[in-house]
């Protein structure tokens, strides 16, 4: 099975962790749960639905422009 690594801060860790122990699962199945979720939903982002779990978007975030001076990843993005 492929693997993900992906870089939280201390706080989201945290709330990442406490979501999963609520669900009753591990921090990899929550993570491959949510993380299909966000990607099946066409109007929403994946900002969007992890916030409502993270707990640490409020009305005044803004999601981060996206970086664009990278490569693309093959077969992913057009």
């Amino acid at each position: 099975m492929p693997q993900l690594t992906i870089y939280l801060d201390p706080a989201t860790q945290q709330q990442v962790e406490i979501a999963a122990r609520r669900e009753a699962i591990s921090l990899s199945r929550w993570a491959r749960k949510h993380l299909a979720k966000a990607a099946a939903a066409e109007s929403a982002s994946a900002w969007d639905h992890l916030a409502g779990f993270a707990g640490t978007v409020d009305a005044s975030f803004e999601a981060p422009a996206r970086d664009t001076s990278q490569r693309p990843v093959p077969d992913l993005e057009p």
